[in-house]
């Protein structure tokens, strides 16, 4: 799945998913008229956001009895 983003004003649908405008979705790269959408400048391929590691918390201050 790649994410495109919509840079229309209205809504599109590709791939059995709906993109409101200037909001992104994940479609398959073969689904039908993406390629068509992409060349009029409807949607525009983004990279997806990689996910943050997780992050170490200090448990090492709680005292003990």
């Amino acid at each position: 799945m790649t994410a495109y983003v919509n840079k229309t004003l209205g809504v599109v649908n590709v791939g059995g998913q709906f993109a409101a405008p200037n909001k992104t979705i994940d479609v398959d790269p073969k689904a039908r008229g993406l390629s068509r959408l992409v060349d009029r400048g409807v949607l525009e391929e983004v990279e997806k956001p990689k996910p943050e590691a997780p992050r170490k918390t200090d448990n090492s201050k709680t005292e003990s009895k």
